[in-house]
């Protein structure tokens, strides 16, 4: 048999027909809703937390966004209100700075002060002492006067030596004396000069003519082989004492100034002078450049 054929034959097929009772059994089945029960809400059927779990959540994020948000703004108040400290804080400490360096400033410029007062005191005292001397001077003349006679008279005496001079050396002590206070008078000039120049000493003894009293403090009482009689001979180089260390600053307190080669002396930037002797030079050190007055 073809399809065609096939086909044929099922459309000539009788049509099945329902069972009996079959439209009784289906209409038993259909339940109707209740007279006015109306649509049913299954959503009133779930539980009470189920319906409000999503307005509880959201509720709770909003909450806790909230919380985070004051939390934070909180922070951030505090953080501005120690900031504003910090910046206040800052500002005082440059002022305490300032106010510090302004008082060690004060406080160093005091010491100096003080230092200048104690130099200047024992300036007048070495004067006064200057003053004494030179006025045994005249008698000390004659007592050496008359003890050369009684030397030539006592020459061959025993128990005497013809060199023994008291009153030499008692002169060469005074000159001694007086050759320290000039180079104290010359340290004390030069400090008060970088006072006004930066701390830095002058580059020669010219320069700080107005801070020395008389060009007689720069020739040493023993130092016999120069004529100087004014500023003029000063300046065409008759000085007795060697200016070591031109144009220094007051670093270094055991830097020298000046020297005397006559006694030894040597003057230091601070204003104090060593009494070394003839050997001074052996106490003498050039470190970078300056010289430094050893141990």
């Amino acid at each position: 048999m073809t399809e065609t054929q096939i086909e044929q034959l099922l459309r000539q097929a009788p049509e099945p027909r329902a069972p009996i009772g079959l439209l009784q059994t289906i209409q038993r089945e259909i339940i109707l809703p209740r007279a006015g029960s109306g649509r049913i809400n299954h959503f009133e059927s779930r539980p009470w937390l189920r319906r409000w779990l999503p307005a509880l959540s959201f509720a709770a994020f909003f909450v806790a966004c909230v919380v985070a948000i004051a939390v934070q703004t909180n922070m951030l108040a505090e953080l501005k209100r120690e900031n504003a400290t910090l910046r206040a804080a800052a500002q005082n400490l440059d002022q305490l700075r300032a106010d510090n360096a302004e008082y060690q400033r004060l406080l160093a410029q005091s010491q100096e002060l003080e230092k200048l007062r104690q130099d200047n005191a024992d300036l007048q005292r070495l004067r006064r002492e200057t003053e004494q001397l030179r006025a045994q001077l005249p008698e000390l003349e004659k007592l050496r006067a008359e003890n050369q006679k009684l030397q030539a008279v006592s020459a061959n005496s025993p128990g005497t030596s013809p060199d023994s001079d008291f009153f030499a050396e008692a002169k060469a002590k005074a000159e001694r004396i007086q050759c320290i206070n000039n180079l104290k008078q010359i340290g004390l000039a030069g400090r008060v000069w970088s006072l006004d120049n930066g701390e830095v000493y002058p580059p020669d003894f010219l320069n700080m003519t107005n801070e020395l009293s008389t060009w007689k403090v720069l020739q040493c009482p023993s130092d016999h082989s120069r004529n100087v009689a004014s500023w003029s001979d000063v300046a065409a180089g008759n000085v007795s004492y060697q200016f070591v260390s031109p144009g220094i600053s007051l670093t270094n307190p055991m830097v020298v100034l000046t020297i005397c080669p006559i006694h030894g002396n040597v003057g230091l930037v601070d204003g104090s002078v060593q009494a070394l002797g003839t050997n001074y030079q052996s106490r003498l050190k050039v470190i970078d450049g300056k010289t430094i007055l050893g141990p």
